[in-house]
Parts: structure tokens; C-alpha cells; sequence
């Protein structure tokens, strides 16, 4: 049901073309309404790690880049993180466009948005922090994720025993 969530609503309720039967196979409305349902919820969780862990986030108390003489690179992990949100967001707004939304993914995406590689090595890379930042941020990345996924089943209305 998550798999589903992740396409397009309008997706989900035309269901997939059969070529042998000619016609569409769909979920009942019990189960369309649960993915909706969980899709929705998913979303809600996402929304709020962004404003949780993101929108605002200081950097560490033991930044490396704390005390740099230069003010740029005194602030590189605070601007990190704000490029880290301003992508999160303008991805979401994808959805708009028909863009699937896979909020585990999107986790995993804003930790890995901080070890890219491809950036000059004499440049400040806008999405880069300090290790110590990274290290950080990439824990409560893992704590959101196990959370997140524990609460799969509730949110989809799916009883899956020994779950998680």
C-alpha cells in the first residue's frame, strides 16, 4: 500500500490497464480509501520532520566551522541546512506536477544531499556541512525513518504481525 502511495491519487483510483481482460484492475473502495488515508499521513509525518528537524536548524555545538574567522564559512552548516529545506520543499510541490512522492526516499535524499560529490574542491558546497553537523542530522534522519516506518501499517489500516 505504501508502493501505491507514491504515485499519483488519480493513479491509484484508475488502477492498471489489464491488455489480456481489456479493462482496469482497481482497488475496492476500502482499500483505495486506505491508501489515500496513509498517503496522507505519510505526508503529514514528512511535513513535520521538514519543520522539526530542518526549518531553523542550528548547527552543532561542535561545529567545525563555529569559530572560522571568515563569516561565509562561519554560517556554510546553518546555509546547508537551509538549501537542504528550500530542495525538500520545492520537491514536494512536485506533486503538484505529477511527481511521486516517497517521503522515506526524500529522508534518505536530504542526508545525502550533504556528501555529494561533483562540487570544486576550493568552492563551499551550498549543501554540505560539517561532518560533525552531518553526523548529527544524518541520527535524527535514522530516528525519523524507524519511526516512520513502524507506523506503516497503522496509517495504511494493514495489521502486519511482528512488524518493524
Amino acid at each position: 500500500m505504501y508502493d501505491l502511495s507514491r504515485s499519483a491519487p488519480s493513479e491509484a483510483a484508475t488502477g492498471v490497464f489489464n491488455a489480456q481482460l481489456g479493462d482496469y484492475i482497481r482497488l475496492d473502495e476500502s482499500d483505495l480509501l486506505c491508501v489515500l488515508r496513509g498517503r496522507e499521513h505519510a505526508a503529514r509525518y514528512f511535513s513535520t520532520f521538514i519543520v522539526n528537524e530542518l526549518e531553523g536548524r542550528t548547527p552543532s555545538a561542535w561545529c567545525l566551522r563555529r569559530n572560522d574567522p571568515n563569516p561565509l564559512a562561519k554560517r556554510a552548516c546553518q546555509i546547508a541546512f537551509e538549501a537542504i529545506t528550500f530542495e525538500l520543499l520545492r520537491d514536494i510541490n512536485g506533486i503538484i506536477s505529477h511527481r511521486t512522492s516517497d517521503p522515506l526516499y526524500a529522508m534518505s535524499d536530504a542526508e545525502a544531499m550533504q556528501t555529494r560529490e561533483g562540487v570544486p574542491e576550493d568552492s563551499t558546497p551550498t549543501m554540505r556541512t560539517c561532518e560533525i553537523c552531518r553526523a548529527e542530522f544524518s541520527s535524527a534522519v535514522l530516528v525519523a525513518k524507524e519511526d516512520f516506518w513502524r507506523k506503516l501499517p497503522l496509517w495504511f489500516g494493514v495489521d502486519v504481525p511482528k512488524w518493524g
